[in-house]
């Protein structure tokens, strides 16, 4: 009987240990992301729903009936005939309708979609609770638009795109949209654009592009920014790799370091280094066909996390902050090796 009692209390003592030990492993940077905000309440309205079943015979009368309900998309003149026949060209494109289709057999309802959005917006509204955020969201399709980003803020209201996230290579294929890029297009990645549109409509500031170790601080900010916004975003989603490519990232990390500082690479400031650290694409072919794109993204925000692990500092203050070569030296960062 005192054995049993021995074992377990050893058993407890060893998981205690293990435990203690997670969390000891666990990065600073994360508890000061732990935050409890108020929840957000967002109107949803589904323009795409009421497009596609509209009476195509009586066009422009039915689109007057809806207009002032979706001025965002109808701001225009519907007297004019030429601007009625472009929406029901749209609305009436063979690719229009089966994107349609798929977008309501993916998306019956927005129960997946609202909780995603309104997270977000709740974590914006406790770091910047004087900012005047969204208050109608709509939904859309846009024939998955090169041009136009999946998440758009227009007139302070939020628009979103479902047809880029049908995770559907079929459809993406078709359009040419290259296959590094239709990898992402899945649900889990609608928060991190949402994220992603609050910091550029609200915080952006233009900046002159500069040397690689800047603008690696830059996009690092952004992307530490973005996982505040979704501090349960997988590091992979947030960066926009596979599980692989963010663990050839991670296992090659002291390697590739090692070869920007040993190359004079950290403050070269010429295109084609930009380009190589930060241009999208399937790979970096300076270092393997397995080794993800935009990997100053990675190390940037490897950079910002040392740098709010090891500093007393906000959010508010990190965003503010000017001087991003002299936030890489006060980073302490040390990539593993």
């Amino acid at each position: 009987m005192k054995m049993k009692t021995i074992a377990k209390t050893l058993a407890f003592f060893g998981l205690f240990l293990v435990m203690a030990s997670c969390q000891e492993q666990e990065p600073a940077y994360k508890a000061k992301l732990a935050i409890a905000p108020e929840p957000y309440d967002l109107e949803f309205n589904r323009y795409e729903e009421v497009l596609f079943n509209l009476d195509t015979a009586d066009f422009q009368n039915e689109l007057m009936k809806i207009q002032n309900d979706y001025r965002i998309f109808l701001s225009g003149d519907l007297n004019n005939l030429e601007a009625v026949k472009y929406l029901k060209d749209f609305a009436t494109d063979p690719f229009s309708i089966v994107l349609h289709e798929k977008v309501k057999a993916a998306f019956p309802d927005l129960k997946e979609v609202e909780p995603l959005v309104e997270d977000v917006l709740a974590h914006f509204h406790y770091y910047y609770p004087d900012i005047e955020l969204p208050k109608k969201a709509y939904t859309c399709i846009t024939g998955v638009h090169p041009d136009e980003p999946p998440v758009q803020i227009i007139d302070n209201q939020l628009v979103i795109s479902l047809d880029w996230y049908l995770n559907d290579e079929e459809i993406y294929d078709q359009i040419g949209m290259p296959r590094y890029i239709s990898l992402r297009r899945y649900l889990s990645t609608l928060s991190k654009e949402v994220a992603e549109q609050l910091y550029m409509n609200y915080l952006y500031e233009w900046r002159k592009q500069g040397q690689v170790v800047g603008e690696m601080v830059f996009y690092g900010r952004r992307n530490f920014f973005i996982e505040a916004m979704c501090p349960k975003l997988p590091d992979s989603t947030l960066l926009g790799y596979s599980s692989d490519q963010w663990q050839w990232a991670v296992e090659n990390e002291g390697e590739v370091w090692a070869d920007i500082v040993g190359n004079r690479r950290l403050y070269d400031a010429k295109l084609d280094a930009y380009m190589m650290f930060f241009g999208d694409g399937p790979f970096t072919q300076a270092y393997s066909n397995d080794a993800p794109s935009r990997l100053g993204e990675f190390f940037g925000l490897n950079i910002i996390r040392a740098y709010v692990s090891n500093h007393e500092t906000t959010l508010q203050k990190l965003i503010e902050r000017k001087d991003l070569q002299l936030v890489f030296q006060e980073s302490g960062y040390k990539p593993k090796k």
